[in-house]
This record gives structure tokens, C-alpha cells and sequence, in this order.
């Protein structure tokens, strides 16, 4: 009788101490909503000064078509090399990585040839921007927290398809062209380049572009074969319009060289560049990067925190490098090292303009969207939230949320809250 009054209490003790539990997961405070942010957008930027911003991304993107070499020195250009034969890096397998493999990689690199080929070439797919000559990946330890997939550590980035680059040499396979873009310079498959040639070049870089503002847009040839699906922010030379339509020239290889097909966009998909930075603009800009999948560094063609920010910009004309630390400084810049947690807030409220600013912390860069129930609220896309003893609460795509994100999660690292690690906040379009 004691053994069942003894079950007796240590039930109605579970009871009264689960009864007022919570019936759901704690889960932080993020939405994917861009509308009530947008009353506080400002004004769109005047006529002279988009215009002016405008030269400024075309002056960039264009930049590779105007070199007669690529800009880095050849010890510059093998940076990766160095840097990663001194780490313990692991394979698809989550096995440690071959060490031959990774000679292998080395060797194929053929970088006795840097800059002797030279050559003016564009994109015909979107493709990879790679560290190595290869699709193979590289991670730290995938059973460390933060690391393994999809954590590739050979990816530096994603290329739009119409992306200027110039050559500097092949592979020893001839597989793979090193060449610098308009932001970055690595390795791009053979496959989705084509060379073209000064008269080209001059074409093209007097013809408006079209951007294109839905995401996963099918772009086909003349013929209606289809080629590839541009993501939100790819920009194509027009050359008209057509009841609805945008007449673009879209990019094809023939023996390596380029050839441009004519190609309808509905005007629905894409507009002229530079977009006026307003609401419906802003909304349907932000809305095509709400809930992406985060993808470092452009891994399988989806973005990561800067490449976000990055094509948020660019519609509207204005120009962005690729990294987060490159991006925080660009316009004035307003550091906030130093200060504690409640004064960095205040600061940002008081100084920060919305859809105008960016919000940086070592390694991560956010759009601030404006004030919220008295807090600073940014949308950025990121991988998860640090939690106690090194873990990861994964969110892994773009979100809206304030920057004490994490505060009411139990098991998350409080030292680790974005608003105590933010270090400045900056005006790209200043």
C-alpha cells in the first residue's frame, strides 16, 4: 500500500509539474512578412542620385570586360591553396580528405599559366565560382556543430548566367577557366562560358539591361528551347519591347564562342534597370528573398547572408561587393563597437534608415527593415542561431526578425544574441 501511494504522489508531482507546461516548442520570434515594414521606407532616391549609383554598379560589372589581365598578383590568385593545405579538411563521406585528391586539385590548377591566356568570355548558365578545379567539396569537421553540408568550403560563390569575366588560363584537364568577375575571381566549368570578342563587347555594353524581379524565372532561346533559370537580380542586355515583353539577348556557345538569341521576358518577371526604390518595388524585391534556403556561398545556387543583401540591391541600381565584410564597407560607415546592447539598438533606431542600411557582425551582414514594438528588425538569410556548448538552432533561410533573436530560446547562447555582436551599420547608397 506505501509502494502505491508513493507512485500516487510521484504521478500528481509529474502532473503538477507538467500541467502548466507549454504544450509547444519555445521558437524564436522571425516572420517571413515584408508589409508592415514598408510605411517606413523613405522616399525613393532622386533622378541624379540613382543615376549616379546606377554608373557605379554598371562601372563594376563591367570592369573585367575593360582588362587586358586579371588584377591579382599569381600568389594573390592562390590564396586557397595555402590557406587550406594547413587545414584538417573531410570529404562528401564526412571522411577525412584524401590528401592525394587534394594534390590532385593542386596540380590541375596549372598556375605557371596564370595570365597568359587572357581571353574576354561571359557566362551562358548560371554556374559556380569554385576555390579548386573542381565540383568536389571540402568541409571542416562535419561532426562539429556549424560544419558539414552545407558548409563547402571550395565555394566562393554563385554566378548569374550574362556575367562579364576575363580568363586568365585552363586547367591542365582544360576543363576549367580561372577567371575574375565583377566580384570575385576562381574557378568556373568550361561548360558554361563562352569567349567573345572586343566588337561583342562594345555591343553590349551600351544596351540597357532588364533585371530580372521573379525568382526562378525559365529563360528560353528564339526557338523555345529552354536554357536556364535565372534567379532574381540577373540582368540581360534589351534590345526592345513587344506587347508585354521584354526582348532580351540571352547567352549561347558555339565552338566556345558566344552567340546571343533573341528572348521574350514578360514584363510581369523583369523590368529596366534601375528599378525606383518604392514600396510595390521593395515589396516584390523582398518577397522573391523571403523563405530562400540559406546557401553558403551561393551552394546550389540558392544565397547566403550577403548574397541576399546583394541582390536586394541590385535591381535598384546600386552596387554591392560579394562578402559580408567588403559590403560593410561601402557608404558611410557608423561603428558601434563599444557600445552595450541597449545603446547599439537606440543608435540603430535613431540613425538607421530602413531598406537603406546594413546591419554587419563578423560574419553576417543584414538589410534593416525598421522599427518594430520598439525594437530594430532586420532581414537577413542565415544558418541558425548559436546555442549553449557550441550547438547550432537551425533556420536556414531568409527571415525578418529583431536582433536580440534567440533571447527567448532556452538553450541558446546569450553571449551569442546578433545585438551584442554587431559591430557597425553602414548606407551603401550614401
Amino acid at each position: 500500500m506505501g509502494a502505491v501511494r508513493s507512485c500516487a504522489l510521484i504521478l500528481a508531482t509529474v502532473l503538477l509539474f507538467t500541467g502548466c507546461a507549454p504544450k509547444t516548442p519555445v521558437t524564436p520570434h522571425l516572420q517571413e512578412n515584408i508589409t508592415p515594414f514598408l510605411d517606413q521606407l523613405p522616399p525613393p532616391l532622386s533622378e541624379m542620385r540613382q543615376h549616379r549609383l546606377y554608373a557605379d554598379l554598371l562601372s563594376h560589372r563591367y570592369l573585367p570586360w575593360r582588362l587586358e589581365a586579371l588584377e591579382a598578383t599569381r600568389k594573390q590568385a592562390r590564396w586557397a591553396e595555402r590557406f587550406y593545405a594547413k587545414k584538417a579538411l573531410f570529404g562528401e563521406n564526412r571522411r577525412p580528405l584524401d590528401q592525394s585528391r587534394f594534390v590532385r586539385w593542386l596540380k590541375n590548377g596549372a598556375f605557371d599559366d596564370y595570365n597568359t591566356l587572357c581571353r574576354h568570355a561571359v557566362t551562358i548558365h548560371p554556374t559556380a565560382l569554385r576555390l579548386f578545379p573542381t565540383m568536389r567539396p571540402i568541409f571542416y569537421n562535419p561532426s562539429l556543430e556549424g560544419e558539414g553540408y552545407p558548409f563547402d568550403y571550395a565555394q566562393n560563390s554563385s554566378v548569374k548566367a550574362f556575367t562579364p569575366l576575363i580568363v586568365s588560363h585552363l586547367s591542365r584537364d582544360r576543363g576549367w577557366a580561372f577567371a575574375q568577375t565583377p566580384f570575385a575571381s576562381g574557378w568556373i566549368p568550361m561548360r558554361d562560358i563562352a569567349y567573345l570578342s572586343k566588337k561583342q563587347i562594345d555591343t553590349l555594353m551600351v544596351l540597357p539591361l532588364v533585371v530580372v524581379t521573379k525568382e526562378q524565372t525559365p529563360v528560353y532561346d528564339e526557338k523555345q528551347n529552354f536554357l536556364f533559370l535565372a534567379k532574381m537580380a540577373t540582368m540581360l542586355p534589351c534590345v526592345g519591347e513587344e506587347d508585354g515583353f521584354y526582348k532580351v539577348l540571352v547567352p549561347k556557345s558555339r565552338d566556345k564562342k558566344l552567340t546571343t538569341r533573341v528572348s521574350l521576358l514578360s514584363k510581369e518577371a523583369t523590368k529596366k534597370m534601375p528599378l525606383p526604390m518604392d514600396k510595390a518595388h521593395v515589396r516584390q524585391i523582398s518577397m522573391q528573398l523571403l523563405g530562400e534556403p540559406y546557401g553558403w556561398g551561393g551552394l546550389v545556387n540558392d544565397r547566403d547572408c550577403s548574397a541576399m543583401t546583394r541582390d536586394f540591391f541590385a535591381p535598384f541600381g546600386i552596387w554591392l561587393p560579394r562578402n559580408s565584410k567588403a559590403q560593410a564597407q561601402k557608404g558611410r560607415i557608423v561603428n558601434l563597437k563599444g557600445l552595450n546592447p541597449q545603446a547599439k539598438e537606440a543608435r540603430i533606431l535613431s540613425e538607421g534608415v530602413p531598406f537603406h542600411t546594413l546591419l554587419y557582425m563578423k560574419g553576417h551582414i543584414m538589410l534593416y527593415v525598421g522599427k518594430r514594438e520598439g525594437r530594430a528588425w532586420a532581414m537577413h538569410n542565415m544558418w541558425g542561431i548559436h546555442t549553449i556548448e557550441n550547438g547550432r538552432y537551425i533556420i536556414g533561410k531568409a527571415i525578418i526578425s529583431d536582433l536580440w533573436l534567440g533571447k527567448d530560446l532556452p538553450m541558446a547562447d546569450k553571449r551569442s544574441l546578433f545585438i551584442k555582436r554587431i559591430e557597425s551599420i553602414n548606407f551603401p547608397a550614401e
